[in-house]
């Protein structure tokens, strides 16, 4: 609290200061006022929204300001006005490129812009037709599968978006589980097309034949083949491709045209700087591999750089593969590739430090090789920043082919954008409480009835509302995800601790280990959920492992025909199987999405106390709760014994003192004790095999040392 009350401007992750507000650090009342960045992504159930309606709970008279600088995301779904409503906003500000004020700063700071439009090669502009008659056959075929398809997903000319993949999926979500096997196939194919025209723009005609012919199917993986790969567009594509690469011998490979004028633009730029003060040049790239061709480029030349990845790729290949991830990503935070000459790269990433690391480099000659949008808005901002000092941009894009087609798409975007935000500011109905300084505003009520159809501002909420709310203790480290915001929203008051075991805790017996599907699945192949299973199970009396699905994705873990009727011990499937015969005690909880988990985590919490967050406190991971009256290091060596089971180790427990006791033991108590004869027999002979043997004898005697090293069963 000493920190905040310093005073001055904050800057504070929105994880630490949500943690910080429930906490009460902060001296609310104190705040002047907050203010949030990338407001396009704010929800009602973001922690933005959480922290906002903290804030306003305990102080009405701070200000609350959010900027965004993607107005294609704040147009979509009326977003302008739900993060109005959840940041309680009452005005909307607009200021588009071709605003007055805006217009007239950036004129009078204008850059010096060399547009360069390099013309696609012949066999480029047929490469570049093969991959759009790939992509449309793939749209076909899904189209029968999915009539119900919204029809602009069919459209070729929206397929070649950057985003159009992302969209596509997250349309299918809901329905991907019930989806067969060809059309989930169909859907990746689409990707990996769409890749495919990635590269034929941004890498060499070698690292692009390298690919294309990888995907090519030989021998026996001809049988799990897509059917796009027998189209004659796929073969013109592979003859293409080799053509670009064996153009009368390997000395006259097809150069990228654009490498032509990095040669002319360097050229110049060394020209102009060749008497005066060295001057930073910046790459602005798409991708870390397109940067390191560049560098080879630049250092040792064209024919140097084609030859050595021409050997690289016949070495390198072993048979059909997927495109990598890495060498097509979209958007990378690695900026340091460097060259000499005063020469910089930069991975474009729609990210603030961007703006920082213009600043720190202050180049005076920017090359865009891969048009982007932000790119260029990040640019005109910076030269607004710099008056009186020299930039000069070249922008460099292929004549009429798909990457022109993406960026002034993109640019219609961008104008169509702010002219709907426009409209919505002006029938926009703005209520008198939405400021919530009256207190009057529905965003500010608690209560579990505004859940029941996650409509929070459900005006019954505000009926019946309790004098005090039930708590739960919440690991900190799960404020990354939107239940703690939903739950104090339902009427739940959060405790957040740095948890051992579990992650809520809602009773002094009851705590739940909360797991999203990916985090479910990569817990299970780690092992991790074993270990949190049971440490569960050694310090609680109701553990529970809750299984959260995303609302958008569906409620089903697997698609039906996936699921096999032989025991693999890798499947999803066997290893819930397991985990649920291995802890008997411990109770599986399906969630079908975070506002069902509140409603759940309510009906748990009816008639219960509180967590004790002295006990909570005093609990690590490999400790055990005072509530259980046995050391489990203990028992578990005791149910690895033939006869002792999970429903009859306490009858030992309670009667032995410990391993030693029941090494001595005789049949007949053993017998007495576990109430069944063969359970008694079994696990006397154990111990008590034919001793005339000086071997079993000698390992009878080294069983016997052995277990008398063990704890005692019961606590003291």
């Amino acid at each position: 609290m000493d920190h905040y009350l310093q005073g001055g401007v904050q800057f504070i992750s929105k994880r630490i200061l949500v943690i910080d507000l429930l906490c009460k650090r902060i001296p609310v009342e104190l705040i002047t006022g907050m203010v949030f960045f990338n407001a396009h992504y704010i929800r009602d159930t973001s922690i933005e929204s959480f922290i906002t309606r903290l804030f306003r709970t305990d102080n009405k008279t701070g200000f609350i300001k959010a900027f965004s600088s993607n107005p294609i995301l704040l147009n979509k779904m009326n977003q302008a006005e739900k993060c109005m409503r959840h940041l309680f906003l009452p005005r909307l500000h607009l200021w588009p490129r071709f605003h007055a004020n805006i217009s007239e700063s950036v004129d009078r700071h204008k850059c010096e812009v060399v547009e360069l439009h390099v013309p696609l090669t012949d066999v480029m502009k047929n490469l570049q037709i093969c991959i759009i008659d790939l992509l449309h056959f793939c749209m076909k075929e899904i189209k029968k599968h999915i009539p119900s398809l919204d029809s602009d997903f069919f459209v070729v000319g929206n397929a070649v978006a950057k985003d159009y993949f992302r969209s596509l999926k997250k349309v299918l979500n809901p329905m991907w589980s019930h989806l067969g096997p060809n059309t989930k196939q169909l859907v990746q194919d689409i990707k990996t097309i769409s890749r495919l025209n990635n590269l034929l723009l941004q890498t060499s005609a070698v690292r692009f034949y390298e690919v294309v012919h990888k995907l090519k199917p030989t021998g026996a993986s001809r049988t799990n083949v897509c059917m796009w790969m027998f189209t004659e567009a796929f073969e013109r594509l592979l003859s293409l491709s080799k053509q670009r690469v064996e153009q009368k011998g390997s000395d006259k490979i097809e150069l990228s045209p654009k490498w032509e004028a990095i040669q002319e633009i360097i050229a110049e730029i060394r020209s102009e700087t060749k008497d005066g003060e060295p001057k930073n040049t910046l790459f602005c790239v798409s991708s870390v591999a397109t940067a390191k061709q560049i560098v080879r480029f630049v250092k040792y030349g064209e024919a140097c750089t084609l030859q050595e990845e021409l050997q690289s790729s016949q070495k390198s290949y072993t048979g059909p593969q997927t495109i990598p991830e890495e060498e097509v990503d979209e958007y990378s935070t690695e900026f340091g590739l460097e060259t000499s000459h005063n020469i910089h790269f930069l991975v474009e990433n729609k990210h603030l430090m961007i703006n920082e690391f213009l600043k720190s480099l202050n180049p005076t000659f920017v090359i865009l090789y891969d048009p982007d949008l932000f790119m260029v808005r990040s640019l005109e901002m910076f030269r607004c920043r710099r008056p009186g000092k020299p930039l000069r941009i070249y922008f460099l894009v292929y004549n009429n082919s798909v990457e022109e087609q993406r960026y002034l798409t993109h640019l219609a975007e961008e104008k169509k954008a702010f002219e709907d935000l426009i409209m919505t500011k002006g029938n926009m109905t703005v209520f008198a409480d939405q400021d919530g300084k009256e207190g009057t505003n529905p965003m500010l009520e608690r209560g579990e009835q505004g859940l029941k159809f996650k409509d929070l501002e459900n005006q019954d909420s505000r009926q019946n509302k309790p004098k005090s709310f039930p708590k739960v203790v919440v690991d900190m480290r799960d404020f990354r995800s939107s239940l703690p915001s939903i739950l104090h929203k339902s009427g739940i008051d959060l405790i957040p601790k740095t948890i051992e075991v579990g992650d809520y805790i809602l009773s002094p017996d009851i705590c739940v280990e909360r797991k999203s599907i990916p985090d479910l699945i990569g817990s299970l192949s780690s092992g991790r959920l074993f270990e949190q299973c049971q440490a569960m199970c050694n310090t609680y009396k109701h553990p529970m492992l809750l299984i959260e699905f995303d609302e958008a994705n569906g409620f089903s873990l697997q698609n039906y025909s996936s699921v096999s009727d032989s025991v693999v011990t890798t499947s999803l499937q066997t290893q819930l199987t397991l985990i649920t015969l291995h802890f008997p005690k411990l109770r599986m909880i399906w969630s079908q999405s975070e506002y069902t988990t509140a409603n759940i985590f309510h009906e748990l919490k009816k008639g219960k106390e509180d967590p004790d967050i002295a006990a909570i406190d005093g609990i690590s991971k490999g400790s055990s709760s005072s509530t259980s009256e046995f050391n489990h290091s203990a028992v578990n060596t005791l149910l690895k014994l033939p006869g002792v089971t999970s429903k009859n180790y306490f009858l030992l427990a309670r009667k032995f003192r410990d391993m030693t006791e029941v090494c001595s033991a005789s049949q007949e108590k053993l017998s007495e004790v576990l109430q069944n004869k063969e359970d008694g027999k079994a696990l006397f002979e154990f111990f008590n095999q034919d001793e005339s043997k000086s071997k079993q004898s000698e390992v009878q005697l080294g069983a016997k040392q052995k277990y008398a090293k063990f704890k005692k069963f019961r606590k003291k």
